[in-house]
C-alpha cells in the first residue's frame, strides 16, 4: 500500500503497478505460507514483464534505432547492392521513391521484452547453472537487433521492388498482420538454437564389469 500510495505521489503508474504484484504475493503468502510464496515465486516474478518500460528505457531506444539503421544501410549497399541513404535513423531511396523513419516502435524494444520473458522461462526451466543462463540472457539484445534488422530488410526490400505503398503494406503487418512476427524468427529459431548448445546432458558414469 506505501508503494502505490509514493507511485501516486510521484504519478509514476509502473509503481503502482509493481505495488500490485507485490500485494497480492504477500497475501497469498499469508493465506498459504512460506512454502507457497517460495514455490511460485519464478512464474510471479515473470508477471514482471507485464510493467511498460518503453518510456523508462527511452536512452537505449536511441542506440538502437541507430545501430539497425546503420546495418541496414551497409547491408542494402554491400550485399543486396540497393543505394539507400540513411540520415540518422532515416533511411530512404536516393529518387525518393520511398521514405521511412526507424521510430521509437522499431526499435526493437517491444521484441526485446517478448525476447527477454522467452529467454527468461528458458534459461530457468531447462538449466541449473548460472553461466549457461547467462550465455542465454546475453543473446536478448542480438537477437532482438538481427529481428528487427530483418523487418526493415523486408520493408526496404519491398518498397524498392514496388514502391511506398507496398512497403507500407508490410510495414503495418501484411495480410492478417502475420508479418509482424518477422522479428520473433530470429529470436525463436536463435533461442532453440542455443539452447540445443547448451544443452546439459545427464551422463552418469558406468559401472565396469
Amino acid at each position: 500500500m506505501l508503494l502505490h500510495v509514493v507511485g501516486y505521489f510521484v504519478q509514476q503508474p509502473r509503481l503502482s503497478i509493481v505495488a500490485l504484484l507485490l500485494g497480492i504475493y504477500g497475501l497469498m503468502g499469508m493465506a498459504w505460507g512460506r512454502d507457497w510464496m517460495r514455490n511460485i515465486f519464478f512464474p510471479f516474478f515473470l508477471l514482471v514483464f507485464l510493467i511498460p518500460f518503453s518510456t523508462v528505457i527511452e536512452p537505449v531506444t536511441f542506440p538502437l534505432r541507430l545501430l539497425c539503421a546503420k546495418i541496414v544501410e551497409g547491408i542494402c549497399q554491400t550485399v543486396l547492392t540497393i543505394d539507400v541513404l540513411r540520415e540518422g535513423t532515416t533511411l530512404k531511396d536516393p529518387a525518393n521513391k520511398y521514405h521511412y523513419e526507424v521510430a521509437a516502435a522499431c526499435s526493437g524494444i517491444r521484441s526485446l521484452v517478448a525476447i527477454g520473458l522467452m529467454a527468461t522461462v528458458g534459461a530457468f526451466m531447462y538449466f541449473k547453472q548460472w553461466r549457461r543462463r547467462a550465455a542465454l540472457f546475453a543473446l536478448i539484445i542480438p537477437l532482438a537487433i538481427a529481428g528487427n534488422v530483418l523487418r526493415l530488410l523486408t520493408i526496404i526490400v519491398v518498397a524498392e521492388f514496388w514502391g511506398q505503398s507496398w512497403g507500407d503494406y508490410v510495414h503495418e503487418g501484411g495480410p492478417g498482420g502475420i508479418l509482424s512476427l518477422l522479428p520473433y524468427v530470429p529470436a525463436i529459431f536463435g533461442l532453440m538454437y542455443a539452447g540445443r548448445l547448451l544443452e546439459e546432458k545427464n551422463t552418469l558414469p558406468t559401472k565396469s564389469k
